[in-house]
């Protein structure tokens, strides 16, 4: 079968510097399987609207495949029916975060055939498998999908409980070159104001190594749902980092993981690895403070390990454990001070506005920025559907589709969750963010 996969749009504020890793290792998936396969890559080719409408109409298709995060909800909705009319014999399908946070809002409002939820690869290969060969599309697990005027839902998917049978991203149908000289952190990307000014990074990658979260924050979105955490091997992701080294000339690996450091063994072991390698890279990971072990963060330093994102969230335990964040104040505080020791920068992020954030839990906060020398701002309390946020806020949302609209980066005010009155909420995100000093308490 002839299909298309499209990327669509994100974070128009800050060049394109992650390639789309699901949708790429879906394609190599289906490739495999003898279809002919094309990406269009509209995040990193960032058309005008007109041009957008033109790429979007082009060739022919038996497939037709969208995919995105929960911000993409208004793009999907606005570029299906274009799809729709250029390609009526085309089966249309999404996938991705929107498609899995919100399937009933897209079936409802976004006319498409069919919603992929969670795990895309096998899903998507069964499918091109049943429209090809006739068969009932009720014997695919994962889809959500129209059957006449009902929409008929699916057995869900068992998630891939071996990650190294999957193959590594179809690179060669995305715009490469785009991605690499684009970081994925430092000032470029938009996302991380610091970095070490020594390691070169202009030729950059992202991989995703592992997938799910052993934790359960209430702020976090699981898209393979709340379960298991499940890794590529060590051996694994040493091929896919010789690969791009030596077929990209890629100089630095961010692996976007939730937690790259969950499992300290197979860390050890990559480095171990890394080490043995005749090529050099530099590379940074995201971890949660309980995992930040001296001896592992030498380890990882030795390896070319040079940036570790931390998600502090608060300085204030009240929120830390209202966000069930499963750490605490002293803990992050140490794995900062063990980063720095061990030469590795220490990137945080930050959540303002949570339930019950105050003049108190904002001083704390503060404070502890400060104590660290920590200038970072910090993002807004968002409560992104399939959230266990979402679900304790629900009845001050309104109309989903609404809210979904008004969603984009967590950077962008959206609802104030905290209690306080919109004045003092602004007023105490100034506090937070560093931009106003701290009143003493009186």
């Amino acid at each position: 079968m002839r299909i298309r996969l499209i990327n669509s749009p994100i974070r128009l504020n800050a060049p394109p510097n992650c390639i789309p890793y699901g949708l790429a290792t879906i394609a190599a998936v289906l490739r495999d399987a003898g279809h002919y396969v094309e990406i269009l890559d509209l995040n990193a080719l960032r058309p005008s609207e007109a041009e957008t409408m033109r790429l979007v109409s082009e060739g022919r298709w038996d497939i037709v495949g969208l995919s995105g995060l929960i911000t993409t909800y208004g793009f999907q909705k606005r570029i299906a029916p274009v799809i729709r009319k250029a390609h009526p014999r085309a089966f249309l399908l999404t996938g991705g975060g929107l498609a899995t946070s919100v399937p009933q809002l897209v079936m409802e409002k976004i006319p498409v055939d069919a919603a992929a939820i969670g795990e895309g690869e096998e899903t998507a290969r069964e499918l091109a498998e049943a429209l090809s060969s006739g068969r009932n599309l009720v014997e695919v697990d994962g889809l959500v999908w129209r059957d006449g005027n009902e929409i008929r839902w699916n057995k869900p998917r068992r998630n891939i409980e071996d990650l190294d049978s999957i193959p590594l991203p179809a690179w060669d149908l995305l715009p490469m070159e785009t991605y690499i000289r684009n970081p994925v952190w430092g000032g470029k990307a938009v996302n991380s104001s610091d970095f070490p000014p020594d390691v070169p990074n202009d030729r950059s990658m992202n991989i995703i190594s592992s997938r799910g979260c052993p934790c359960n924050c209430n702020f976090c979105y699981h898209l393979f749902g709340r379960g298991k955490y499940r890794f590529r091997s060590a051996q694994n992701i040493i091929g896919e980092v010789r690969l791009l080294a030596e077929r990209y000339g890629v100089q630095f690996i961010g692996f976007i993981d939730d937690n790259f450091m969950a499992s300290r063994s197979r860390a050890l072991q990559f480095c171990d690895m890394l080490l043995k390698e005749p090529y050099k890279v530099w590379w940074g990971c995201h971890g949660r403070v309980d995992g930040a072990e001296p001896q592992l963060l030498r380890r990882m330093r030795e390896a070319g390990c040079v940036w570790i994102g931390y998600g502090i969230e608060s300085g204030s335990q009240r929120i830390l454990d209202a966000m069930n964040k499963g750490v605490t104040v002293e803990k992050a505080e140490a794995a900062i001070v063990e980063t720095r020791r061990a030469g590795i920068f220490a990137n945080t992020t930050f959540i303002f506005g949570w339930p019950g954030e105050d003049e108190s839990s904002v001083r704390e906060t503060a404070e502890f920025k400060e104590r660290l020398g920590i200038n970072a701002s910090s993002f807004f309390a968002t409560s992104y559907p399939g959230t266990k946020l979402f679900e304790d806020a629900r009845d001050r949302i309104g109309d989903l589709e609404s809210f979904v609209l008004r969603l984009g980066n967590a950077t962008d005010y959206v609802i104030n969750l905290s209690g306080l009155e919109d004045k003092d909420y602004f007023a105490l995100k100034e506090v937070y963010d560093g931009r106003k000093p701290v009143q003493s308490p009186a």
